[in-house]
């Protein structure tokens, strides 16, 4: 736990100490019982210790690195995301504007790309109305 603070650590090796004091105790009661009960018991209780193990695991690592940034002020001086949301508009009535823009960019660019195959092939199906290629034929010799 490199770098945590102190109190965590502290309180991670006593945990850790009294787990594995209560795991050696149990290992000794197994080795000196053929009684499934018994055994049935122990099991039960050394999952216990497991549980406590990564519970106290979880916890631990919720406790920030010494001089670490808050998570919010590292996306906020992070460039890339900056840069990437940079052009969206924070109003409303601006993200439809954009939106409405670039929808009728998009429908423009189908419509002439439409024209565009309707003059090339005089299909009138539009892009893909031919169908697919055949398969090129091999040479047998």
């Amino acid at each position: 736990m490199a770098g945590r603070s102190d109190e965590v650590r502290d309180w991670s090796e006593t945990l850790q100490t009294r787990l594995m004091g209560r795991l050696s105790a149990l290992w000794t009661r197994l080795e000196a019982t053929k009684d499934p009960a018994e055994i049935a018991q122990i099991e039960k209780e050394a999952r216990t210790c497991g549980v406590f193990a990564r519970s106290a695991k979880a916890i631990a690592t919720m406790v920030p690195e010494p001089n670490a940034k808050p998570p919010a002020d590292e996306a906020a001086n992070d460039d890339d995301e900056v840069s990437m949301h940079a052009d969206i508009p924070d109003d409303p009535e601006e993200i439809q504007a954009a939106l409405v823009a670039r929808f009728a960019r998009i429908a423009d660019l189908v419509e002439r790309k439409r024209r565009a195959d309707q003059a090339d092939g005089g299909s009138d199906g539009g892009a893909g109305a031919a169908g697919p290629a055949a398969p090129a034929q091999r040479d047998p010799g």
